[in-house]
């Protein structure tokens, strides 16, 4: 008599098991062949000595100011993006194209080193000190002033300097208007010696440099020998720093207020380029390389 047919659950069982390995040591294999393997072989190019690059950048000093940048989303956001003074605003915003290794460097030292290594696409960000950036600052052009300055009353010169300082002739029983404070003064003249009698009243507000403000604390007409002394007080406090400063006609930073000290009484005037003698942060994107043969 036959055997009636039975179901073999154990066979079964195996079967599928083996059928789900092989689609398991399928899918490894997919996903080796077609991400791994093509990575592995094809390694993105990087930048290296003799690249010709374009790097889009953001540059700030220390404290975090922006003094340059080549994008111009970033030149317009003032919100997110605090402009040091020394920051220009320009024509055109785009990537700093340069060779990598020129000679002479195309681009400070720092920068130039510190992009090599990237990939189209990459980000870094590059400190570069002073030493392979812009140089030291010249310490004679870094000058620490009182907060409260002592003016003179009174002021002499000769014809010939007096029209320099305030761009009209010496007349006895004129007034003229101080050019750096702003404030009244009366002229005499005898023979060639022109006498200015600034005549500016306390608590008055005055704005050196037209930059800030700043009080007549107090004028006395007799102190020092007759000479006469007016204290100004310069209201600066951490906000000027980095902030302000002044431009000559073509528009070259002429110096900037780098720091106010309170507890010392004193603030300071760099007259050097505002980019030497400091740390300066860039963050860098990588936008192209091109290898040349």
């Amino acid at each position: 008599m036959a055997r009636p047919l039975v179901r073999d659950e154990e066979g079964v069982s195996t079967f599928w098991s083996f059928v789900g390995v092989l689609v398991l040591v399928a899918a490894i294999l997919a996903v080796y062949f077609v991400y791994v393997v093509p990575k592995s072989g094809h390694a993105p190019l990087r930048a290296q000595n003799g690249d010709d690059v374009k790097v889009d950048y953001i540059g700030r000093f220390e404290n975090g100011f922006v003094f340059d940048t080549s994008l111009q989303s970033v030149a317009e956001d003032n919100a997110s993006y605090t402009k040091a003074f020394a920051f220009s605003w320009r024509g055109t915003w785009q990537p700093l194209s340069f060779a990598i290794g020129a000679v002479p460097l195309a681009v400070i030292q720092g920068f130039d080193v510190g992009v090599q290594g990237l990939a189209v696409g990459d980000a870094k960000t590059i400190v570069v000190p002073p030493n392979l950036g812009y140089g030291a600052a010249d310490p004679t052009k870094i000058i620490v002033k009182p907060l409260f300055e002592n003016v003179p009353v009174r002021v002499t010169m000769n014809e010939s300097d007096f029209a320099n300082t305030y761009k009209t002739p010496a007349v006895s029983g004129s007034n003229v208007t101080d050019p750096f404070w702003g404030w009244s003064a009366y002229v005499s003249v005898s023979g060639s010696i022109v006498t200015v009698t600034n005549s500016p009243v306390p608590d008055q507000t005055v704005h050196p440099y037209d930059q800030w403000d700043a009080r007549v604390v107090s004028v006395d007409d007799g102190a020092d020998n007759g000479i006469g002394r007016i204290v100004v007080h310069h209201l600066l406090d951490g906000s000027a720093v980095d902030r302000i400063g002044t431009r000559s006609a073509p528009g070259t930073v002429v110096f900037v207020v780098t720091a106010v000290d309170l507890a010392a009484g004193t603030y300071t005037l760099d007259y050097n380029n505002p980019v030497r003698g400091r740390n300066l942060v860039f963050e860098v994107t990588m936008v192209a390389i091109t290898r040349v043969a």
